[in-house]
């Protein structure tokens, strides 16, 4: 049974303090406000203030890292056609909706499953456990594995609940339908003969220092961290191969959006692949759903962008406002900026669709399946060789912004 609905998640920024502070505040939720107000102050006020006061100038988790032999975090997909992998992000809020998007997932029975990160609303371990680990949460592992790659939000409590709790109980399965055998960092690879699917973290280094991330010098620039660009290098050999591959990180490249762009993880992916060789990039953290036509820059890597950071959280009509200064803004093919029946904010403001993604691996062909929490709505199709074409029901509810069309997204 979920314990929060959408309007607990209403208008939330992306500080640490106020995440703290609405973790807080619900264990005080349910009474009449002045009691809320009351068994606030007298019960959570403290815990607040020290569980922000310690992941704000408390060490950061140790980053793991998979040893020298055994597993390597690299993992060989089934030979067969139809493998599946059901993929979503910004979905851990323990909502009604969260459940739905979790169950229509499930539906299409696949192999893996994959979270891009932000459990909701610091990633604590009751957080954690209500959406992944309790007795009758949610998230369903697929029979051939699970994984996850972290968002800001689980190192709000500094990636301790992420990595000590959650990734335990994730990783590739002894055989199919049994038990998973742990994911030993935040990041893996999943592939075949003819592609290969990196989860990268993100997560880790989105968090600045106190009172100096305020300045722009030093916020945090959400850099892959150096274990993780020597895997890359060293063991997955990602700039020695030439299958075609799809990056699944918790932070966007490019936005066309009023949203931060970062783009040091294109730039330290880009020294160990080129700057020419595209790849497609799916990514969270904008709570939307948008496609972006290839897009590349000096330095940095050249990509298909995917947004699917419509998981869990509410989808606020109101704030898709474009920002023309950034670099995804005439890149933009497609937004889902639909209002959902039924669904809306209790002072009226609309909401829009939650949704995920499904890729289904057929030997040298990739496709790639948008859904929302009632349909499939399209899908794209992408041969090793990066050539990709959309396939778009006739009946299908999106259309490209002005001036694109639905090609514009795989050129």
């Amino acid at each position: 049974m979920s314990k929060r609905d959408q309007s607990d998640y209403l208008h939330l920024g992306r500080t640490v303090i106020e995440n703290h502070f609405r973790t807080e505040r619900k264990k005080s939720k349910g009474a009449p406000v002045l009691n809320q107000i009351t068994a606030f102050i007298a019960r959570h006020f403290w815990s607040w203030i020290y569980y922000y006061l310690d992941s704000r100038f408390g060490k950061p988790h140790p980053y793991p890292t998979y040893p020298e032999t055994g597993d390597r975090g690299v993992y060989p997909l089934p030979g067969r056609n139809g493998v599946r992998l059901a993929v979503c992000a910004d979905w851990g809020t323990n909502t009604a909706e969260s459940r739905q998007i979790a169950d229509r997932m499930r539906s299409h029975e696949p192999d893996y499953t994959i979270h891009l990160g932000d459990t909701y609303y610091v990633g604590e371990p009751k957080e954690i456990a209500a959406n992944f680990l309790d007795p009758g949460s949610p998230w369903y592992r697929g029979p051939l594995g699970s994984f996850a790659v972290l968002g800001n939000h689980e190192m709000y409590a500094k990636g301790s609940a992420f990595f000590e709790n959650l990734l335990p109980t994730m990783g590739p399965a002894a055989a199919p339908g049994r038990a998973l055998l742990g994911q030993r960092a935040g990041y893996f690879c999943l592939e075949n003969a003819h592609w290969r699917l990196l989860g990268l973290d993100t997560g880790y280094h989105s968090i600045g220092k106190p009172i100096l991330e305020l300045l722009p010098r030093f916020q945090p620039d959400c850099r892959l961290d150096d274990t993780l660009v020597q895997w890359l290098k060293n063991v997955v050999r990602v700039g020695e191969d030439q299958r075609g591959l799809v990056l699944m990180t918790h932070h966007q490249y490019i936005s066309a959006f009023n949203e931060p762009e970062y783009t040091v993880p294109a730039r330290q992916l880009a020294e160990l692949i080129g700057e020419d060789r595209p790849v497609i990039w799916i990514w969270g953290h904008e709570h939307r759903f948008s496609l972006y036509e290839k897009f590349s820059m000096k330095n940095g890597l050249t990509a298909y962008g995917r947004c699917i950071g419509h998981g869990g959280m509410p989808i606020e009509i109101k704030t898709d406002a474009r920002k023309p200064g950034n670099k995804g803004y005439d890149r933009l093919v497609m937004v889902d900026d639909r209002v959902r029946p039924g669904v809306g904010a209790p002072k009226g403001d609309p909401l829009g669709w939650n949704g995920y993604a499904v890729l289904t691996v057929n030997g040298p062909e990739l496709t790639i399946e948008y859904c929302d929490a009632e349909r499939s709505l399209f899908s794209e199709t992408w041969t090793s060789e990066m050539r990709g074409t959309v396939t778009v029901d006739p009946h299908c509810p999106l259309k490209p912004v002005s001036g694109k069309q639905w090609q514009d997204a795989v050129r």
